[in-house]
């Protein structure tokens, strides 16, 4: 009975962690939407692949510190998908090849969405206004243009 409790308790953590992550984000899906409108391939960007494997692993830990491995690992497909369109089987494939063959470009991504993670948190703090975003909402969206946009147009800034 106690191992049914658990696994119950670790899909609740995954759930939760999920559609906090997809709401942190929520700001960025639009461009990122853009991003492989204009260039599907972007989409298989190594970089992006690791930054947001990244940021999605600390949001969700943030949003649940007792999720486990597993329930991150879910979440990360789950919201890596959704936000790319890059089916989870994939992207799973994917991400476990670049994570094991330490490509350099996947390994910047991450590196990347650690400054961009603490914004994020930090930006979820502040009031909701749209239209007149906080310092952190503004600096989130900075470093969104700055990491992401950039990388993924060719016009790295590093």
């Amino acid at each position: 009975m106690t191992s049914h409790i658990a696994a119950i308790r670790d899909l609740w953590r995954t759930r939760r962690a999920r559609i906090a992550v997809l709401a942190a984000l929520r700001p960025f899906e639009e461009s990122l939407r853009r991003i492989g409108r204009e260039d599907p391939r972007s989409m298989d960007s190594p970089y992006l692949a690791g930054f947001l494997l990244a940021a999605v692993s600390g949001l969700a830990r943030d949003a649940c510190p007792g999720i486990g491995t597993e329930g991150v690992g879910a979440v990360q497909l789950d919201v890596c998908s959704a936000l790319t369109g890059v089916p989870r089987t994939v992207l799973a494939e994917r991400l476990l090849s670049l994570s094991l063959g330490e490509d350099a470009e996947f390994v910047l991504g991450c590196s990347d969405a650690v400054a961009f993670h603490a914004v994020v948190v930090a930006a979820g703090a502040e009031p909701r206004d749209a239209a007149d975003p906080g310092p952190a909402s503004q600096e989130a969206q900075a470093l969104w243009e700055r990491f992401v946009e950039r990388w993924v147009s060719g016009r790295a800034a590093h």
